[in-house]
């Protein structure tokens, strides 16, 4: 787990030994680690606009739906859109790279992007609201592409963990910092779907002056669903079952804040503190998943999101400190995917790690697709709290599949490999992963 061992034997020596490290020029006196920071300050900066326009975006279109009377329904189909889009993105937005180039890919994605979110604001529509989400997740994959295949390039191998640690920091923290933009305009006005396009503007910025030479592009892996399955099944249902839960979250829980009475302001906060603990959260989980049977975590992940959910939705109503507590432990939720794809890794041959790392991520989005939708219906039927039943179930699915598999494939804690906090972005992550040089 590479973040709690930063300072602890060969790694601090690896930071603070003077050696060449290729793409890295070292000043006296300076530590690498601050070199590689600064080589790649223009990705990570648009990396943070990027998910901070995300972030903003995805609330103001709930709560706007609501607020103009849409029903459960109709919202939770048009954001399914956004993760439908990403799923195709993943398949069409590669070839685009390759052929354009990095930069003028990314000014491409950038540009209809911004525009994507100026044509929110523009007309209300919840069929063309569903086309223009579609059209966003697209870009997003095409985005992200681009910044990871970059970072994957010109990292040195030595770097990668510390490296990936601080870009998923920043995914984190910018969706997070995005719902608090909700508090500076009318959600109901045109400003803040401005500032929206403002911030993916911004991502063009620091990409477009850059020196750096365009990385060769990456091939994103040809999936053979059936075969990759096999090969990690329990970790296919974890990821999938992490995208319902984390989709579903993100685009029914500002409804949710609504619908039980909470203003604007407090559901931006209820929503950037669950962000938050979900990346609080990775760290303790990571430490428990090198220690004890991966299959034994996820089965118990599954069942804290059981009774983080039920609480919410038994207790919530209380009061606001009680529902902010209860929401921090649902955070939980979100260390689902890093550890499903640890567990894969755990017992692969090398050359099926990219392929397995980039269909779960696929996975994944299918799993986003179906959540929200499928959300909204238990809303729809129990009202509000409906979502957390919704959540409840799918991390009882879990938490039984895991268990269910660990009594029948039972494996050894020896075997498995380190984790890492990754984020879920774009397959083209999967050839970021540090593990990959460990093999």
């Amino acid at each position: 787990f590479h973040i709690p061992n930063l300072l602890s034997g060969d790694v601090y020596s690896k930071l603070v030994e003077p050696i060449d490290h290729g793409c890295i020029n070292k000043m006296p006196g300076e530590f690498p680690m601050f070199n590689v920071i600064r080589s790649f300050l223009a990705l990570l900066i648009a990396t943070t606009f990027l998910t901070m326009g995300n972030g903003l975006l995805n609330s103001l279109l709930s709560i706007n739906m609501r607020l103009y009377g849409s029903s459960d329904l109709v919202i939770g189909l048009v954001m399914s859109c956004n993760y439908l889009g990403i799923v195709i993105g993943i398949f069409f937005c590669q070839p685009i790279i390759s052929h354009v180039g990095h930069i003028r890919a990314f000014a491409v994605f950038g540009a209809v992007i911004t525009v994507v979110a100026l044509l929110h604001g523009m007309y209300l529509s919840p069929l063309f609201w569903a086309l223009l989400r579609m059209c966003s997740g697209l870009c997003v994959t095409g985005l992200f592409m681009v910044i990871e295949s970059w970072l994957n390039e010109k990292v040195e191998p030595v770097f990668r963990g510390r490296l990936l640690s601080i870009y998923m920091i920043l995914v984190y923290f910018g969706i997070g910092i995005g719902q608090q933009f909700l508090n500076v305009s009318d959600v109901q006005g045109k400003t803040l779907f401005m500032i929206v396009a403002i911030m993916y503007a911004v991502c063009l910025v620091p990409i477009s002056i850059t020196r750096a030479v365009n990385p060769q592009p990456l091939d994103v892996p040809r999936y053979n669903l059936v075969k990759l399955f096999q090969l990690a099944p329990i970790s296919m249902v974890g990821t999938f079952t992490a995208g319902m839960i984390n989709s579903s979250f993100y685009a029914m829980a500002p409804i949710f804040g609504l619908d039980i009475g909470l203003p604007v302001s407090q559901v931006s906060l209820f929503m950037s503190l669950t962000v938050w603990s979900g990346l609080m959260f990775q760290f303790p989980v990571g430490l428990l998943s090198d220690r004890l049977d991966r299959l034994l975590v996820l089965g118990g992940l599954g069942f804290l999101i059981v009774l983080a959910s039920l609480a919410i939705a038994i207790f919530g109503s209380l009061n606001m400190v009680i529902l902010l507590f209860l929401t921090v432990c649902f955070g939980v939720a979100f260390s689902i995917y890093p550890v499903s794809m640890a567990r894969a890794q755990d017992n692969l041959e090398k050359t099926d790690i990219v392929p397995v790392s980039a269909a779960l991520i696929l996975f994944f989005g299918m799993g986003a697709c179906v959540g929200p939708l499928t959300a909204s219906a238990f809303i729809a039927l129990v009202g509000p709290w409906g979502l957390y039943f919704f959540t409840a179930i799918c991390g009882g699915i879990l938490g039984l599949a895991a268990w269910g598999y660990r009594r029948k494939m039972p494996s050894s804690v020896e075997d498995q490999v380190a984790f890492v906090p990754i984020p879920r972005t774009s397959p083209v992550v999967s050839h970021f992963d540090p593990r990959h040089e460990d093999e």
